[in-house]
């Protein structure tokens, strides 16, 4: 795994009715992980178009300290939560910058 500089893109749809316990869930998750070593950038955006859909925009200094972001607390906490059963679905990214 490179040292390099990850970017993450995760798309989630929640169930419909169930946008307001999922956004609050995640706006939580986003509070604890900016904390987190190796966390560069950790923004939770709403769409405009569809109301149920919310896209994590990261950014983390490097592929391992994400993986540990996902295995760690606040990721753990939030699964825990029960929140997997207000996604109707979920799509997830790993990017790498190629130009810009």
């Amino acid at each position: 795994m490179s040292n390099t500089p990850l970017t993450i893109v995760a798309i989630t749809t929640a169930k419909p009715g169930k946008q307001a316990a999922l956004g609050a869930a995640q706006e939580k998750l986003v509070a604890e992980t900016l904390a987190e070593d190796g966390c560069l950038r950790y923004e939770l955006h709403q769409s405009l178009d569809e109301g149920r859909v919310r896209i994590f925009v990261e950014t983390w200094a490097s592929e391992v300290q994400w993986r540990a972001h996902m295995q760690g607390a606040a990721m753990q906490r939030f699964q825990a939560s029960g929140v997997g059963e207000y996604f109707a679905d979920f799509t997830l990214h790993r990017l790498t910058k190629v130009a810009g």
